[in-house]
């Protein structure tokens, strides 16, 4: 029941920001040069885990932005909470991005999946190595920002 719910939330998400997110005229992008911009900002919340630069996930999450994970959901807020407990506790050795997947939702809003190989230790644990991840974007306030993220460890981390 917690699923069909988390997912009814989620879908109702995605078309009401879909319909507030529209570019304005002109704004609009080839698939090609907007695939290129989200991966370079999905690439940018990992590269600022590693650096421990808050700010960017705080620029690139709006306020009613949504992270799923292993452990459930979470709000903007708790996500940035967590980004400073990272910061304090995360060593980020390395990480690669690959297999990515571009999907247009509704006008100015896409879904990018993409395979993360990660290497980095938090609370001297070591974090999963292979994971699933998947954002849904909108363009607002003259950049993109993920509305949703999630990040799923694979089961069979060989």
């Amino acid at each position: 029941m917690t699923m069909l719910r988390t997912s009814l939330t989620f879908a109702a998400l995605v078309i009401s920001v879909a319909f507030a997110s529209r570019p304005a005229h002109g704004q609009a992008k080839t698939k090609s040069n907007v695939g290129q911009e989200l991966v370079r900002t999905e690439t940018g919340f990992f590269e600022a885990w590693k650096s421990k630069d808050v700010a960017y996930f705080r620029n690139h999450i709006p306020e009613n932005g949504i992270f799923w994970g292993e452990y459930g959901t979470s709000a903007r807020a708790q996500q940035l909470e967590e980004q400073k407990g990272s910061a304090q506790s995360c060593v980020v050795d390395g990480y690669s991005l690959s297999d990515f997947g571009v999907l247009p939702l509704a006008t100015g809003t896409y879904l990018l999946t993409y395979k993360a190989e990660q290497h980095a230790t938090c609370g001297g644990q070591k974090v999963p190595v292979y994971m699933n991840g998947s954002s849904v974007y909108i363009f607002k306030e003259g950049r993109w920002q993920a509305i949703y993220r999630a990040e799923v460890p694979l089961k069979n981390q060989n």
